[in-house]
């Protein structure tokens, strides 16, 4: 199944609204290209903890990729939504991260910064689905304080050397590149210990052990060493500028966080929906007793709450202003925690069933549910950002509040 572009035209998904037939059309086209890509090698990635490159290969060959980058900076923000849901929707956490990190996280960063020949050539594979990228910030020392990066790339005569250590390099086995956050050593240049974005090729990085993760089994994530020496080229953006190319495709993967947890939240009330009709308990299906069905009516409705917030942020991306860093934090931590909340009530409401692997899928689900609130960033960064753009009403609080 080959995935259409209308020829010349690079009219926004979401153009009519989220909900037109266009819309429609559009996300059953996905849902059948991300279940082929998925369905023949979930099952065995997921033994094999590691992710299998041939999703990207056949998702990059059908043209999807370059669909959804079709303009530049943001491409189409409502597509990449409707991307991730549907492949949140299949259940298969592990792959749909995967897919985000390629398609999102690291597409967004070159499509915005790839202004060298090596840069636009990476970029090119990927959206071709030749080349598979990863991004590269968090290290031993610290996760979410990308401040506190001890990589080093220090500048030679004909570019860069990069040494150091990346933890968490999810794709790192089977990637081509990577973009690795470093800190700049470049003598007593403007930019001397400020962060650039390096890209080194797969060749440069170097296992050093492999982690065991509570869940996403299929996503393959590495401790890896770095040694590399690059071309100057191989700078993403300015140097200096290499945090604020890095946050950039952060706002992209935050934002594919969420429309992934719709997918995946719409999924587990979907089968429990059928489970309280299909299970018979003291002599009536579940879903006659009120309990069971009002709590899964009340996870439905903030469900629905969240759907449109992720679509109205799509919406919103591309305009200035409207849907910023701030806007994309509150959105990801409140869906990262809405999803591992329905997950659990989910499988409770299964039963013993929901909490037997060989039975029912909402034990992995519920597991990989939590890395939503680690991943792209923790809760408490997300919450840092928010509290960081909260304005006081010092006007009506002089006005209304008394207090002695």
């Amino acid at each position: 199944m080959a995935a259409h572009q209308e020829p010349g035209t690079a009219r926004p998904l979401f153009a009519d609204g989220p909900f037109s037939d266009r819309v429609a059309d559009c996300r059953k086209r996905v849902a059948g290209l991300l279940h082929e890509a998925f369905a023949p090698r979930a099952a065995a990635a997921e033994a094999a903890g590691r992710f299998p490159r041939e999703v990207l290969v056949e998702l990059g060959a059908s043209g999807l990729f370059r669909e959804r980058w079709a303009s530049a900076p943001h491409g189409d923000p409502g597509l990449g939504v409707v991307i991730a849901e549907e492949s949140g929707r299949l259940g298969h956490a592990g792959l749909s991260v995967g897919l985000s990190l390629h398609c999102e996280t690291v597409s967004a960063i070159l499509v915005r910064y790839a202004d060298s020949p090596l840069l636009r050539e990476y970029l090119a594979g990927t959206l071709e689905g030749r080349l598979v990228g990863c991004l590269g910030a968090s290290e031993p020392a610290g996760g979410s304080d990308l401040n506190g990066v001890r990589t080093v790339a220090r500048r030679t005569a004909g570019g860069w050397r990069v040494t150091g250590e990346k933890k968490y390099l999810s794709l790192g086995l089977v990637c081509d590149f990577a973009l690795l956050l470093c800190r700049l050593d470049e003598g007593d240049g403007p930019a001397a210990g400020r962060l650039g974005l390096v890209a080194v090729p797969s060749a440069a990085l170097t296992p050093r052990k492999r982690l065991v993760k509570a869940g996403t089994a299929a996503l393959d994530t590495t401790w890896m060493t770095v040694d590399a020496e690059v071309p100057s080229g191989a700078m993403v953006g300015r140097p200096g500028a290499g945090l604020l190319a890095a946050v950039w495709g952060l706002n992209h993967e935050r934002l594919s966080i969420a429309a992934q947890t719709v997918g995946g939240a719409a999924r587990a009330i979907d089968l429990t929906t059928a489970h309280l009709h299909r299970r018979t308990q003291f002599g009536r299906p579940l879903v006659e007793h009120q309990v069971p069905r009002l709590r899964l009516a009340e996870l439905s409705s903030r469900l629905l709450v969240l759907r449109y917030a992720v679509y109205a942020a799509a919406q919103g991306v591309a305009v200035a202003g409207a849907c910023g860093t701030r806007e994309i934090a509150a959105l990801k931590v409140t869906a990262a925690r809405f999803a591992e909340e329905v997950m659990s009530e989910c499988m409770h409401l299964f039963g013993g069933p929901g909490y037997l692997e060989d039975e029912t899928p909402l034990a992995r689900m519920w597991r990989d549910s939590r890395l939503a609130r680690l991943g792209g960033g923790t809760d408490e960064m997300m919450w840092e950002l928010v509290a960081s753009g909260m304005v006081p009403d010092f006007a009506t609080y002089d006005e209304k509040v008394d207090v002695g």
